[in-house]
């Protein structure tokens, strides 16, 4: 079985680690400009994971990344 991080080629790994960041960022940004208690669950629950679900695709992606010798 085919891990599904070798599946995916380093570029295309690292363009979904950078929406997932810069996604989750625009998500507790928007959630700082609003005073809403609602605002504070949107930051934890949807803004965090997003970041954090992008850190940890951007490291599985540097870790998997076979180096094969050119000959």
């Amino acid at each position: 079985m085919k891990n599904i991080f070798q599946s995916l080629s380093m570029g295309r790994a690292l363009k979904w680690s950078g929406f997932l960041v810069s996604t989750g960022l625009i998500v507790q940004l928007l959630c700082l400009v609003r005073i809403h208690p609602f605002s504070f669950i949107a930051f934890l629950g949807i803004g965090c994971p997003l970041v954090g679900a992008g850190i940890v695709l951007y490291l599985f992606s540097i870790l998997t990344q076979s180096d094969k010798p050119q000959a």
